[in-house]
């Protein structure tokens, strides 16, 4: 008799074979209904004005587990996004943590970390299933508006979409978020990691870029900036503008050349802080 899945990818591709090509995901529905096989089902998924939390996996007062979310998140994609990171948590982690786990910004680094880049894995997986992603993207440039597309077809953010684009792609790209002017972290393609393009968490926002101009571009096609200004190549910036949470997040698509380091990169090829980036 074949055993449950053991990893966040699994437990993902076993749900989404079971659900089939039906987009958005409906994840209430699922944890609701796919639980009751074990005996300490998912019973309820409610909103908690807990504000030092964006998600949380509780314990139930009449046993099983609670998915909890906080309403102050005013995104439907972001709020789809925490559904499936908790329910996430749930299939992987709530044997080994009884007593519940809260998700927030704090859990970006610390004895947590790789528990919750787990729960993230499981939530794209789910959302955005690999084929049907780069059905929806290949052979396309990626503009505000397939971002869109993406984003409104899978219910999930503009980050989340633009981020597994990343994974998907072959093209040396990368996300770097930002707040109040300053790098909080990146994430890369293969290719950009092959690069080693880096932008250190705590860097300021090189002047030139779009990001760093506060407005938003004039095509959904972004901006393109000479070498120098991101790394010393050419670099399609396509930023996008979060005001409510005082952050940007910048797609950057370079162009395709063999790769010279820059001032701004570095010798540490590790992204930092990669987690949190599919929740903006």
């Amino acid at each position: 008799m074949r055993g449950d899945p053991t990893t966040p990818c699994a437990w993902a591709n076993t749900l989404v074979r079971m659900w089939g090509p039906r987009f958005p995901v409906d994840v209430r529905q699922i944890a609701l209904e796919y639980s009751t096989r074990f005996d300490d089902p998912v019973r309820d998924i409610v909103a908690a004005d807990v504000p030092t939390f964006e998600g949380a996996l509780y314990p139930h007062p009449n046993g099983g587990w609670a998915i909890l979310y906080n309403p102050s998140i005013s995104s439907p994609g972001r709020i789809n996004f925490t559904l499936g990171h908790e329910w996430g948590h749930y299939l992987c982690h709530r044997k080994a943590r009884p007593g519940g786990i809260e998700c927030g910004v704090r859990d970006l680094v610390g004895a947590t970390r790789d528990i919750e880049q787990e729960a993230d894995r499981f939530a794209s997986y789910l959302l955005m299933p690999l084929d049907d992603f780069r059905g929806q993207t290949r052979g396309q440039m990626m503009t505000v508006d397939l971002l869109r597309h993406c984003a409104d077809r899978y219910e999930v953010s503009l980050t989340a979409a633009a981020l597994k684009w990343l994974e998907s792609t072959d093209q040396c790209a990368a996300v770097v978020v930002a707040t109040n002017g300053f790098v909080l972290w990146f994430k890369r393609s293969a290719a950009a990691a092959k690069s080693r393009l880096f932008w250190r968490p705590g860097m300021e926002l090189p002047p030139q870029s779009v990001a760093a101009s506060g407005q938003q571009t004039g095509t959904a096609e972004g901006v393109r900036l000479p070498a120098g200004v991101w790394a010393d190549r050419a670099v399609r910036e396509v930023a996008i503008f979060a005001d409510k949470y005082e952050m940007t997040v910048s797609l950057l698509v370079f162009e395709e050349r063999e790769f010279v380091l820059s001032g701004w990169d570095a010798e540490d090829e590790a992204d930092l802080l990669d987690r949190f980036q599919s929740r903006e």
